[in-house]
């Protein structure tokens, strides 16, 4: 038989010790609000921003390493040709007149017989040349692409090989001059815009950052600025 007290209590309540209703314990699932969600989705941005911007920037680092490394060993092949020949191998004869920075000045820079100088060429019948790849080349097809008659380091007595060892297919391109193909030393990195990149050199000009010996630069892409435009990084012995 129940007491009146316990016929009092209500259905889901209970009573402590000292007779005071309580209502039962309930437990709530409390989930992500919509700002701590868009807090969590922000620091996620943020971290994937600096992630991407890391890499983008280690990307820079290695794309100049290797450029630097290219320029130091054909600044030594120039050097060291210099030093044997008495005078720096010759540039597109058009640089002399043309104004750094142009467009007409970054084609005609980019446009040069260095391989050639720098591994020889043999005179063939006092008009071509016997390149290092094996390839004839006229003087005529020499003076339309480079503004130069010939190759300086061609005579037999004189002739020396100063890209050592040398070029591996990987260093040049072959750029083709009325159906004729020339090679070309290219950049070990890609520049956004241009099929090719080709190593610049000047040792003509007046106005070139080494007045006394030349230039030697190299360009290549470098991400892009916050309005998307690419960046361009030159890498230059000056």
């Amino acid at each position: 038989m129940k007491t009146a007290t316990q016929c009092a209590d209500l259905p889901g309540a209970f009573r402590d010790r000292r007779g005071v209703e309580a209502q039962p314990q309930r437990y709530i699932s409390r989930g992500f609000t919509l700002v701590e969600l868009l807090v969590v989705i922000s620091i996620m941005g943020m971290i994937a921003a600096m992630v991407i911007g890391m890499s983008a920037l280690a990307a820079r680092k290695k794309h100049d390493a290797v450029v630097t490394a290219m320029k130091t060993r054909l600044m030594l092949f120039i050097d060291t040709y210099h030093s044997k020949m008495g005078f720096y191998p010759p540039d597109n004869g058009a640089n002399a007149a043309l104004t750094p920075g142009t467009p007409q000045y970054e084609q005609s820079t980019a446009m040069n017989s260095l391989i050639y100088e720098l591994t020889g060429a043999t005179v063939v019948n006092g008009t071509s040349f016997l390149a290092f790849d094996g390839t004839t080349i006229s003087g005529s097809i020499l003076n339309l692409a480079y503004g130069r008659g010939g190759v300086a380091n061609s005579v037999p007595d004189e002739m020396r090989v100063f890209y050592q060892p040398l070029p591996n297919p990987k260093d040049y391109v072959t750029n083709y001059v009325n159906g004729v193909g020339l090679k070309q030393l290219i950049v070990p990195v890609p520049l956004i815009g241009t099929p090719t990149n080709f190593w610049h050199y000047d040792c003509s000009n007046p106005n070139r950052h080494n007045p006394a010996t030349y230039d030697l630069w190299a360009e290549s892409s470098a991400g892009t600025d916050k309005s998307g435009n690419p960046i361009t990084a030159t890498n230059g012995n000056w």
